[in-house]
């Protein structure tokens, strides 16, 4: 994600921007036409799938956090509401088709351009035979007891599930 001195130039009319103090707090703007630049936060879909007592995880292959563990998750699309992007991130990584069962929880942190909006999700079919990753982003699946979890990729994985675990203590 870009930050403010990464952007030069109007989007709208290419005139070079300019900082300034708009609705509190320094942004830049354009004189020529009047945009703003608002650099809004990414929106995160997580899901959380068990299965007899267990957390899938996938492996990333990507940084950040390459070769750590991690829920299934990724970016909500333009025009996608967020449990649609839950679905569709876990068919994109895992091939599983999913029913979501109830919000887990929605996450931020100062500093950071993400919120996170994590779920509980079911497989819908019980065929799991060979679950591998049909992404790069994601070079292995597994499924991990709560008191064997791999190192996990964000500060945000464990928040949500300990979340999860204080609201359900028998998952």
């Amino acid at each position: 994600m870009p930050n403010l001195s990464e952007i030069k130039y109007c989007p709208v009319c290419a005139t070079l921007l300019i900082e300034k103090e708009l609705f509190n707090a320094r942004r830049l703007a354009c004189e020529n036409c009047g945009f703003i630049f608002f650099l809004n936060p990414k929106v995160v879909v997580v899901v959380v799938i068990q299965r007899n007592g267990r957390f899938l995880l996938g492996k990333r292959n990507i940084d950040p956090g390459k070769g750590k563990w991690g829920f299934t998750g990724g970016y909500v699309d333009q025009n996608e509401s967020v449990e649609e992007a839950a679905l569709r991130e876990v068919k994109e990584e895992t091939n599983l088709d999913i029913q979501l069962e109830g919000l887990i929880g929605v996450y931020s942190q100062h500093g950071s351009p993400h919120i996170i909006i994590a779920y509980q999700g079911r497989i819908l079919d019980n065929n799991i035979q060979n679950l591998t990753p049909q992404v790069e982003e994601v070079s292995e699946l597994g499924f991990f007891a709560p008191d064997t979890l791999p190192d996990l990729a964000f500060p945000s994985n464990r928040s949500i599930l300990r979340d999860l675990l204080r609201r359900n203590p028998r998952s």
